[in-house]
């Protein structure tokens, strides 16, 4: 918990400082990229790393699916944090940010409710067939999901906009791109790991 709590901290609070800084230096927007892309890298390792050895160690599908369904709050918490301090702030300027806040925002919390409920489940040692497979289908929704975000920015050409000076959504492009590389790769060893055969093994 506290290398999230701090790695969120300090990488919002370097992609706000980036961002303020691009319209006096745009060189400064391949910084932000690199922050985003960095500690979504470092995200979706982490998550993976400790939730194998969830599996390794032997935990109940409960428990390691409530860590991944946690990891995931975290990933949208970072997300909403660097939209609302952002373009709450005044730093960048994008008229269609809180729309996407409050999504981030409900995405977290739920997220987060659903992983109190499974690890209520695991410290019961009980093994919620209905739950466990809502928490798959939520996975592939957010797989399938983030698989999108991506390639329609890239198509559409959204991760170029910081070249352009009208844009002001490059920043949340940053954000919404390799925010969705690190959910994408959670949810997909998430499923790896969740079956009740992988579990056995």
């Amino acid at each position: 918990m506290i290398f999230w709590a701090t790695s969120i901290t300090v990488s919002v609070a370097l992609l706000v400082i980036t961002a303020a800084m691009k319209s006096a230096n745009p060189p400064m927007a391949y910084a932000h990229m690199m922050i985003a892309a960095v500690m979504a890298i470092v995200f979706a390792l982490v998550a993976i790393r400790e939730t194998r050895q969830l599996v390794e160690a032997g935990s109940s599908r409960p428990a390691v699916a409530a860590q991944t369904a946690r990891f995931m709050g975290y990933v949208w918490a970072w997300g909403a944090l660097g939209l609302v301090i952002s373009y709450g702030s005044g730093v960048v300027s994008w008229h269609e940010w809180l729309t996407f806040f409050v999504a981030f925002a409900i995405l977290a919390a739920a997220s987060l409710f659903f992983s109190m409920m499974l690890q209520r489940d695991a410290d019961q040692g009980k093994e919620d067939e209905a739950l466990l497979k809502v928490g798959r289908y939520l996975a592939w929704a957010q797989l399938f999901g983030m698989i999108a975000v991506v390639v329609g920015l890239l198509i559409d050409g959204k991760m170029t906009r910081f070249l352009v000076p009208r844009y002001g959504d490059w920043a949340a492009n940053n954000i919404f791109f390799f925010g969705a590389i690190a959910i994408g790769a959670i949810s997909a060893y998430a499923l790896k790991v969740g079956k009740p055969s992988a579990q056995a093994e």
